[in-house]
């Protein structure tokens, strides 16, 4: 094998597809593959992880093993029981930069402790616009206070051993378009961009993230390309304006905003060429996608398109991930989260229910992988609490949707009487104008509706009989509101 084809594979962070050790890995790691990114068909149980990440390890030891772990709503522990916490936003509400760190160290031990080094996290997003679908992973709209949770957040992190990638730059939070969907588009001037909506990526770089993510966002005041596959963005702004020399990595290049303009192995050499040490292949990726990235990366160095230089730079940077000595001697609090989640709980009005039967109207949000997805059980939670529950859950396209809620509201009423609550529950409805409608109607027709907001919060509800607020999915978010709910 040559040294550029040993390269080409340094660059390259694919899936498993699977939750053991699947035979395709084989060659791509015996050449030297940078690593693996977890994602959630991976991660069946805390010993199923630590049993693979280990045997990965064994195979070739410096290999990287990346995850998305906010904490949140974007989670790969909280389904497995590892750990739980709010996210970004339940962060920024209670604003304390302590236990933004605090929260970052709890996940770094929970990370370190099934064997992952790499976590594709904090999002430093600025919600902005209220439509962002990233909205609940953001610590907030207001730009300087983002920054000073960022990096709190990485210091914490980061004193665990665990290297940190703040994502995703050049910034989601003016655009209101997924990037797994579509290409966001930041119409902002250079000037725009370096005097103020960069702060939360220069602030991260300044206190030494180990690695930044470059998404897919189109910013025509410099390229017509998406800002992954952009050097204008990533060597011009990252690299240059901002000075950062740590680990560049791109977003998944399997997602609809790049993927529409290039496909997978223009994609991989044109990332490369823009500045980019490192690519992201998606949750889909596997060996035949890794064949292919080898053989455009190893054609465009024969051919002069790509500098071998480049390539042994960023397989040197890459040494860096995963590379730091733990500095934090705090030990793991499996109380941190729930904690946390009802410090961050807001609440208006009279939530407490006052019978022992509740319906649950759930309005789905649309499919939008940037929103993440919360696991939050409260339908099990409040029957464990000896709550008789029924549920209705209604998206925008499901079949006489409207009717399905006012005769089932109604039924439910007309059964239990005092003795039943109507529940509410939605995620950032803002942003959807079937909800709000939806909405209106039922707190028209059922004054004593309570709504539970677990998203971003850009409507008022106080108006109803109860008004409670996460600002987060997660487990503890809604452990949080059913405690609430239930009285404690």
């Amino acid at each position: 094998m040559t040294r550029v084809e040993q390269l080409a594979h340094a660059v390259l962070f694919p899936s498993l597809g699977r939750a053991t050790m699947p035979r395709w890995i084989e060659e791509p790691v015996a050449s030297g593959l940078g690593g693996f990114v977890l994602f959630g068909r991976e991660v069946v149980s805390p010993d199923q992880l630590r049993r693979l990440t280990a045997a990965l390890r064994e195979r070739q030891p410096g290999i990287h093993l990346a995850v998305d772990e906010e904490g949140g709503d974007v989670s790969r522990l909280e389904a497995i029981g590892v750990i739980s916490t709010p996210g970004n936003l339940a962060l920024g509400e209670i604003d304390d930069l302590g236990v933004t760190r605090d929260c970052a160290i709890q996940l770094g031990l929970a990370l370190r402790g099934v064997g992952v080094d790499w976590n594709f996290a904090p999002a430093v997003d600025v919600a902005v616009n209220p439509l962002t679908p990233n909205g609940v992973r953001c610590f907030g709209d207001d730009r300087a206070r983002v920054a000073e949770h960022a990096v709190a957040w990485v210091e914490g992190l980061q004193s665990t051993g665990v290297s940190a990638c703040a994502k995703h730059f050049p910034g989601h939070g003016l655009s209101g378009t997924d990037a797994h969907l579509g290409t966001p588009n930041v119409e902002l001037s250079r000037d725009e961009l370096i005097d103020f909506y960069l702060d939360p990526f220069r602030a991260v770089a300044a206190a030494g993230v180990d690695s930044i993510m470059v998404s897919h966002p189109q910013v025509p005041a410099l390229d017509g390309w998406p800002a992954s596959i952009s050097r204008p963005i990533i060597t011009g702004l990252l690299r240059e304006e901002l000075g950062y020399d740590g680990v560049v990595i791109t977003d998944a290049l399997e997602m609809k905003g790049v993927a529409r303009v290039a496909d997978l192995a223009d994609a991989a050499v044109r990332g490369l060429q823009a500045g980019a040490d490192a690519l992201c292949l998606g949750s889909w990726s596997f060996g035949a996608d890794v064949r292919t990235c080898v053989a455009a990366i190893t054609a465009a160095v024969a051919d002069g398109d790509l500098d071998q230089d480049q390539l042994e730079r960023s397989a040197h940077r890459l040494q860096r991930i995963g590379a730091r000595q733990p500095t934090t001697l705090v030990a793991p609090d499996p109380g941190l989260g729930i904690h946390l989640a009802r410090k961050a709980i807001q609440v208006d009005g009279q939530p407490r229910l006052r019978g022992s039967a509740a319906l649950v109207v759930r309005l789905e949000p649309g499919v939008s992988p940037a929103a993440g997805r919360g696991h939050g059980d409260v339908e099990g939670l409040l029957a464990g609490r000896d709550i008789t529950v029924e549920r209705i859950a209604v998206a925008e396209q499901t079949y006489n949707g409207g009717g399905m809620l006012r005769a089932g509201i109604s039924e439910f009423l007309e059964e239990y009487g005092a003795g039943g609550d109507v529940i509410v529950l939605v995620r950032s409805p803002h942003r959807y104008d079937w909800q709000l409608a939806v909405l209106d109607r039922i707190l028209a027709t059922t004054p004593d509706a309570i709504v539970l907001d677990m998203g971003l919060v850009d409507r008022d509800f106080s108006t109803a009989r109860a008004w409670i607020r996460t600002f987060g999915g997660s487990a503890v978010c809604a452990a949080a509101a059913v405690e609430v709910l239930s009285g404690g």
